[in-house]
């Protein structure tokens, strides 16, 4: 249930983004509730959303906070991952790392985290190589680039 209503949730928030006009309609000051809660009844009822997010998002176009839905999008990924004991890790290399790799990069960091973890793989050839790993707040810095900047920060 929590992940299909996290589903959901960054469903009904992509397609807002990807709507400009909706988006300044549901955004505007000047449109009153009424018409904002029926146009989001109908678009919630049209892709069969859980009651749960109906509700939810209906709240928050009662109470006029539908301009911070990215924000509580991100909110409950976190709370979700929390909850269900998984962790997103981004993980930066020069190069894609193949599935060996991969698999290695993913234990390593569950063996660390104690969870479950979601590998989102960033390539970014500045780094020259190694690999820099994001866990939540926590960066790990392995690239050379930035074995290079802390040599030079020492012997400086």
């Amino acid at each position: 249930m929590i992940a299909e209503i996290g589903t959901q949730l960054r469903q009904y928030q992509a397609m807002v983004q990807a709507n400009i006009p909706l988006q300044r309609v549901l955004e505007t000051p000047s449109v009153d509730v009424q018409s904002k809660t029926n146009i989001v009844t109908a678009i919630l009822e049209h892709t069969q959303s859980a009651p749960l997010l109906r509700n939810f998002v209906l709240l928050l176009v009662e109470k006029d906070r539908l301009r911070q839905l990215a924000a509580i999008c991100l909110h409950y990924e976190r709370m979700a991952n929390d909850e269900l004991q998984q962790v997103v890790a981004q993980v930066t290399t020069a190069l894609a790392m193949d599935a060996q790799q991969r698999q290695v990069v993913t234990q390593k960091i569950t063996a660390a985290t104690q969870k479950t973890v979601q590998l989102e793989e960033l390539v970014d050839p500045a780094i020259l190589g190694g690999l820099v790993v994001r866990v939540n707040n926590v960066i790990l810095d392995g690239s050379v680039r930035g074995q290079l900047a802390r040599m030079r920060k020492t012997l400086v």
